[in-house]
């Protein structure tokens, strides 16, 4: 059982790597996080961390059982699309007037999740729940993993199981981020950017060229999914996307053929200590600025 339960942890994280590339999830949660990243663009890993807990608020419940959460999502699968088409666009208009949204959350989340100088920590957040929720159409995938947890019997178990599919499908993004930290690409001409003059129905409008990308990628994105969503073609994806989703699929059941053996103590440390490694990073970071 020991083993058993070992395999599903890194079944979990490799599953959820590939649910990352996933047609249902890529096209929402990828351009959510490289719109935010064009939007803010410093402090990238601790950016990934909050949109990670946002995406962590849907998916974890689901994984632990919440399928009513789960047949919710998949009900309303058409409505969320549209909605989150809305919510893109909506973000679009904030970052052409380089202003933050405003949530309606508690003092304290407030002043936690606020990122100085920049994008609001709580439109990342958001910007993580909403692609949470979308993305639960990988929520089957997540099912099967965790179906091996419930086998061994404690709700622990599940929990660390759920905890590395979703860090599975995050760990693209807070490696991203932490080179992007690391190499202060922040600190590129491309990011860096430079301000522009806009004429927009007789009126002139300076905007900086980041929030502007930021903008553009937000309106793009947000009427794609609106147009899926209204059509009833939010499953659609290009056959290349397909493809690659196929072919990752192959390539992890592949390796998973290589890992299953080793026993679960062991595939705890590891990936325990890969999320360590990404806090440990974070906190340098805020110490040395």
């Amino acid at each position: 059982m020991d083993i058993l339960f070992g395999a599903s942890i890194v079944a979990s994280f490799l599953a959820g790597m590939v649910a990352l590339f996933a047609p249902c999830c890529i096209t929402v949660l990828l351009p959510a996080y490289i719109a935010s990243a064009f939007r803010e663009k410093k402090k990238m890993l601790q950016m990934t961390f909050i949109f990670f807990a946002g995406i962590a608020t849907i998916l974890v419940p689901i994984g632990l059982g919440a399928a009513g959460l789960a047949e919710l999502f998949q009900n309303f699968h058409k409505e969320l699309w549209i909605f989150g088409g809305l919510f893109m666009l909506v973000l679009g208009v904030f970052s052409l007037q380089s202003r933050s949204m405003s949530l309606p959350l508690p003092a304290w989340m407030k002043a936690k999740l606020r990122i100085e100088g920049g994008m609001h920590g709580k439109s990342v957040y958001a910007l993580g729940i909403l692609s949470g929720a979308a993305t639960s159409c990988c929520a089957p995938v997540l099912a099967g993993a965790v179906t091996l947890a419930v086998l061994s019997g404690t709700f622990w178990n599940a929990l660390i199981v759920t905890f590395a599919y979703v860090f599975g499908m995050v760990f693209p993004l807070f490696l991203t981020a932490y080179f992007y930290d690391k190499f202060k690409i922040d600190q590129s001409k491309l990011i860096k950017g430079k301000m522009v003059k806009l004429s927009f129905i007789g009126k002139e409008m300076e905007i900086h060229s980041t929030n502007l990308l930021a903008g553009v990628m937000f309106f793009l994105f947000g009427g794609v999914m609106l147009l899926l969503g209204l059509s009833g073609n939010a499953y659609w994806a290009p056959e290349h996307q397909v493809a690659l989703g196929e072919s990752l699929n192959r390539w992890t059941l592949g390796l998973f053929r290589y890992l299953e053996n080793i026993p679960n103590s062991i595939w705890v440390v590891v990936v325990l200590a890969i999320f360590g490694a990404f806090i440990y990073a974070l906190n340098k970071q805020n110490k040395d600025k």
